[in-house]
């Protein structure tokens, strides 16, 4: 049995929005509460096995929550979960946390090593 991703509302389970903000911190190398191009690809990378497209990227600016220069912000990165999460499309997102070390109660069992 797996840890529950959303509660009632909608909104994440404490447990799944601590576990994604720690994914992002990860990948947010200068600290800046912010993923540049940079930052993104390399999650894409890790967690797809490619990058972005540039029409995934600019799909990303336009509808979730992003600086003014495009760097995504810690809550687009949760919007990101949210809107697949909430499409009924769990199981990537279960395969998304798996792929960053999480098990099925959402406890961080192994950090991979990014490549």
């Amino acid at each position: 049995m797996r840890a529950e991703l959303l509660q009632d509302n909608l909104e994440f389970t404490p447990k799944c929005e601590e576990a994604l903000k720690e994914i992002f911190s990860r990948y947010d190398l200068d600290k800046d509460g912010e993923l540049n191009d940079k930052e993104i690809q390399a999650f894409a990378m890790f967690t797809n096995g490619a990058p972005f497209t540039e029409s995934d990227l600019a799909d990303i600016r336009e509808n979730l929550d992003c600086t003014d220069d495009g760097k995504l912000k810690r809550s687009g990165f949760l919007q990101l979960y949210s809107l697949q999460t909430n499409a009924g499309d769990d199981d990537e997102t279960w395969a998304d946390l798996k792929k960053h070390g999480y098990d099925s109660d959402l406890e961080l069992v192994e950090k991979p090593s990014k490549k």
